[in-house]
C-alpha cells in the first residue's frame, strides 16, 4: 500500500458543508492550479502547497498539512475516541486531486518530480528558488473551489519554541472543498449525485468573513493555535529512492 493511502480503518468524513491583504472574498470560484509542491517542516510534517489563480488572474496560496510530524508518527490520519479520521488537510488535498484528475491523492503522488520553485526563505525574508517535489498531474488543471476568507492571529515563536499570538491579525484564505470544472464537488462525483453543493454553500457563505482570532473572546483558542502549524524554512528535501518523497 502506498504511504499516501489511508488505512482501511480510517473513517472518511464529509468536508462539503454549507456551514455556519489581497485575500479572495468568501465564495465559489473557477480556478487553475498554477503550482502544487510538497514541503516538510522541521518537525517532519508534510504540507501540500497550492497556488491557485481565479478567472481574473488573482492568486491564492495555501498549505494543507497531509502528514503529521515525527512526534505524531508521520501519519495521514489522527485518532479520536478510538476511531481514525483523515487529517483535515489530507481531506481537502484529496478533494482537489479527485476533482482535478479523477484520481486520489495517493495516485497523484506518483507523478511527483523534483523541480525548482520559489518559496519563502526566512533567512532572506523573501521568496527564493528551492528544489521541491512538484505534483505534475495537477499542474494547470481547472477546478472549482469553495473559499472562505478568514481573520486570524499573526504568530511568533516564544522562548519555549511554541507559536503564540502577537496581538496583530491577518486575513487569509482557506479552501474548504473542490469540484470539477462542470460544477460537481468531489463527493458528488464519487457518489453519482447531481451538482448542488456549491450553490448551497455560496448562498450561505459568499462575502462572509470567519473570525478565528483570540481577541474575540478571552481564553478562546484560534484554529492556528489548535493546529500548531507553520511554514517550513528548511533546506530543500530530496525525493528518496525508496519511494518516499522525503528522506
Amino acid at each position: 500500500m502506498s504511504e499516501w493511502e489511508l488505512p482501511t480503518t480510517v473513517e472518511t468524513q464529509s468536508i462539503e458543508r454549507v456551514g455556519g491583504g489581497f485575500a479572495w472574498e468568501s465564495g465559489v470560484y473557477d480556478a487553475t492550479i498554477k503550482m502544487l509542491y510538497l514541503d516538510q517542516s522541521k518537525g517532519g510534517a508534510i504540507s501540500f502547497n497550492v497556488l491557485l489563480a481565479n478567472s481574473s488572474g488573482k492568486e491564492l496560496k495555501e498549505s494543507m498539512w497531509i502528514k503529521s510530524g515525527d512526534a505524531k508518527g508521520n501519519k495521514t490520519y489522527y485518532t479520536r475516541d478510538k476511531k481514525d479520521y483523515p487529517l483535515p488537510g489530507y481531506s481537502v488535498a484529496n478533494s482537489m486531486c479527485i476533482a482535478a484528475t479523477g484520481d486520489s491523492l495517493a495516485k497523484c503522488m506518483e507523478s511527483a518530480e523534483k523541480k525548482t520553485v520559489n518559496i519563502y526563505n526566512a533567512e532572506l525574508k523573501k521568496e527564493a528558488p528551492a528544489e521541491r517535489p512538484v505534483i505534475m498531474a495537477l499542474i494547470n488543471k481547472v477546478v472549482k473551489v469553495a473559499v472562505h476568507q478568514i481573520s486570524e492571529d499573526k504568530q511568533k515563536m516564544n522562548d519555549a519554541g511554541n507559536y503564540v499570538p502577537t496581538g496583530e491579525t491577518r486575513t487569509v484564505n482557506e479552501c474548504k472543498f473542490f469540484g470539477n470544472s462542470e460544477g460537481k464537488t468531489t463527493e458528488e462525483i464519487l457518489e453519482g449525485k447531481e451538482a448542488n453543493m456549491f450553490t448551497k454553500w455560496a448562498e450561505k457563505n459568499t462575502g462572509t468573513v470567519i473570525d478565528k482570532t483570540t481577541k474575540k473572546a478571552a481564553g478562546t483558542a484560534s484554529a492556528a493555535d489548535i493546529m500548531g502549524s507553520s511554514a517550513t524554512t528548511d533546506a530543500p528535501a530530496a525525493v528518496a529512492s525508496g519511494g518516499s518523497l522525503f528522506n
